[in-house]
């Protein structure tokens, strides 16, 4: 690409390694010659794997960050960047501004479902949720229209932001290709979930599935990688002590640097994906967990919603089972770890679709064309 055209990244939310905004986008977009300069809370100043990292302020947590937008807007218009790609829906009227003082291309990557997603927060008081949800998803479409392109994470969430943004591009959030097979026979009898844990993921039901395992199966442990969230939870799930979640084998392992999450999942037998179907994300959203089990060849046991569903059925890389029924999910458990030649055969038909059907790269391809057609550079060459 001869003059390197600048991409300026911008989160006032995310962290700057987060795995879709630096891992998959911004450095997928480095290495295709673009010149990107990623602006996010907390960055430590420098360039990392070929993008330059800038600081915004990340003090005041949630109440403050409406004191980083203006910061923001200012770093970003200091860049004069060819192109601006904005990841939170706060940016919004903050993203319709910069593209009228800069007369530069501006694209919104939509990553959840924001008026479901809003409806559950917590923080919001509940006759409160719906209304805001409702303004939110309002100032959503209103900004869609007036900046250049869209990027969803599904179809489904596309086709909500057909009407009002002709350039909306699918983006999957799929992990990159693996690089090497891995070991499909002879795991060690753990149990993995992976990525944010909390009452609409299994957290409710994660003591009784791992007593009814532990029951059956003594040497099985249950390896919770990643951040926890209790609240709304009973009193008596959030109280529970180590030595309870120690004595049925339960073992949280906390948040690691992404490229150490496939070391941790090539280390277990299973991965495990509780969904609630009450919570309407979990109906609409595509499962990226799905994919990084399917990568690390595990066998997967999920809740039983449509989209997990379908691709676990089609690729025949698991077990689907009643989505909070904490028996069945156990017996499922126990089944894969009973028979771990049956395991090893689905763990292979899954790292085979990751290999070949679900990677990175090819959403990496539909990104780098976007950027392209919005500066008028043409196509990109494969």
């Amino acid at each position: 690409m001869p003059d390197r055209p600048h991409v300026a990244v911008l989160t006032s939310v995310h962290p700057p390694f987060d795995t879709r905004v630096f891992y998959r986008e911004a450095r997928s977009m480095a290495a295709a010659g673009f010149r990107v300069t990623l602006l996010a809370p907390g960055a430590p100043r420098g360039e990392r794997e070929g993008v330059r990292l800038e600081p915004l302020p990340s003090w005041g947590g949630r109440a403050g960050r409406p004191l980083r937008w203006p910061v923001l807007l200012w770093k970003a218009m200091r860049l004069h960047a060819d192109l601006y790609h904005l990841h939170d829906p706060e940016l919004l009227p903050w993203g319709v501004l910069l593209r009228r003082l800069t007369r530069r291309p501006v694209v919104y990557d939509s990553h959840e479902y924001l008026r479901e997603d809003i409806e559950k927060k917590h923080w919001i008081p509940g006759p409160l949720r719906r209304p805001v949800a409702r303004f939110a998803a309002a100032v959503e479409r209103w900004a869609a229209r007036r900046l250049d392109a869209v990027v969803a994470v599904t179809e489904e969430m596309a086709q909500r932001f057909a009407a009002v943004q002709p350039r909306t591009v699918v983006v999957r959030n799929l992990p990159e290709a693996p690089q090497r097979e891995p070991v499909f026979e002879g795991r060690p009898p753990v149990v993995i979930h992976s990525g944010l844990m909390n009452a609409e993921r299994g957290l409710g039901m994660l003591h009784a599935t791992a007593a009814v395992v532990a029951a059956r199966y003594p040497a099985a442990r249950f390896h919770i990688l990643g951040p926890v969230e209790w609240w709304g939870l009973p009193a008596a799930e959030r109280n529970r002590t180590e030595s309870e979640w120690e004595a049925v084998g339960v073992r949280f392992l906390g948040t690691v640097p992404y490229p150490e999450v496939p070391s941790y999942l090539e280390g277990a037998a299973v991965g495990w994906l509780p969904r609630d179907p009450a919570a309407r994300n979990n109906l609409l959203a595509w499962p990226n967990k799905l994919v990084e089990y399917m990568a690390a060849g595990l066998p997967i046991v999920a809740s039983d919603l449509p989209t997990q569903s379908r691709v676990i059925r089609e690729v025949g890389c698991g077990l689907v089972v009643p989505a909070m029924d904490p028996e069945a999910h156990a017996e499922a458990i126990c089944y894969l770890l009973e028979h771990p030649e049956e395991a090893a055969a689905m763990g292979r038909r899954g790292f085979e679709a990751a290999r070949t059907r679900f990677s990175w790269e090819g959403e990496a391809t539909k990104l780098q064309k976007l950027y392209t057609s919005l500066l008028g550079l043409g196509e990109p060459h494969d």
